[in-house]
């Protein structure tokens, strides 16, 4: 049986995920990266909480495409979706003191995997949690525009 306040905690925050705007049109990114981890997760294509780069590339473009026609590359949201509070990076080495816009390279180089709150990463085994997120955040988003 799931903890409904953590499940309501992360849905709280997924539908609060900073996200960058443009002329007044917000950018899907981070939620298309949310719902992508989600379906990997469903598909037993990320294990043990380590979300790699490379891993859900394709699978975070394939979600964009359903979003938004502005192709936001993986870098944006894999990078900067750190500050809203589940998400985390596991550095190679000794992690950047200064906030930036980083390039593909140096996330191959520099970040081993991203990975999830243990609380988090428990409620997404369960079937039922991730098809709540994925409509709340379907929803929310969605309907934002």
């Amino acid at each position: 049986m799931r903890n409904e306040y953590l499940y309501d905690l992360y849905r709280i925050a997924f539908l609060s995920v900073k996200q960058k705007s443009t002329n007044g049109v917000t950018n899907a990114a981070k939620p298309a990266l949310v719902i992508a981890v989600i379906n990997a997760i469903a598909a037993g294509e990320v294990k043990n909480n380590q979300i790699r780069y490379q891993d859900i590339e394709e699978r975070y473009i394939k979600t964009l495409e359903e979003w938004q026609p502005e192709k936001t590359p993986l870098k944006y949201p894999f990078y900067h979706m750190e500050s809203d509070g589940f998400w985390h990076l596991k550095w190679k080495g000794e992690q950047p003191t200064k906030k930036f816009s980083p390039s593909v390279k140096f996330l191959r180089e520099s970040i081993e995997f991203a990975y999830l709150d243990n609380a988090l990463w428990d409620l997404l085994q369960e079937d039922e949690a991730r098809m709540g997120y994925i409509e709340a955040i379907t929803k929310y988003f969605k309907n934002a525009k």
